[in-house]
């Protein structure tokens, strides 16, 4: 009796501690589905905004850079792009632990596999316990 006490003890430690984990991986999912990026080019005429997934949502062009031409127009337009993308990395790595340093995408399809584990994993465990307490010869049993 005391083995099925200790098993249970420890069964309900893993759930606690599992549902913890998840608690924090859902919240960073969730900061990470809310962060943009904005950037402007060098001299200022041009600026870009990326969404949540990092791609281009806006750009917009000052007065003074449509006076550019299209060769300078182009490459204001790719170093405003490329400073949002940047911004976007640089606020999702202020979501991860520190001294951690992956890119964002790296990190996402990282959590999604965790909660797929960690649902998998859990199903797996909740059945090794029915599987356990059903083999105890003094444990209460119930049907529905």
């Amino acid at each position: 009796m005391e083995h099925a006490e200790n098993l249970l003890a420890d069964l309900d430690r893993l759930v606690r501690d599992g549902e913890r984990t998840m608690r924090h991986l859902l919240t960073a999912m969730d900061g990470l589905g809310e962060i943009s990026g904005e950037g402007e080019s060098r001299s200022g005429r041009v600026s870009a905004r990326v969404d949540a997934g990092g791609l281009l949502d806006t750009v917009t062009i000052s007065v003074r850079g449509m006076r550019l031409d299209a060769e300078e127009l182009a490459d204001e337009v790719v170093q405003a792009v490329r400073a949002a993308q940047a911004d976007h990395e640089r606020r999702g790595q202020e979501l991860l632990p520190p001294g951690e340093e992956i890119a964002l995408r790296d990190f996402q399809r990282t959590l999604e596999e965790l909660q797929d584990s960690y649902a998998r994993e859990s199903a797996e465990r909740v059945g090794d316990l029915t599987r356990m307490s059903w083999a105890q010869p003094d444990s209460p049993r119930t049907h529905e």
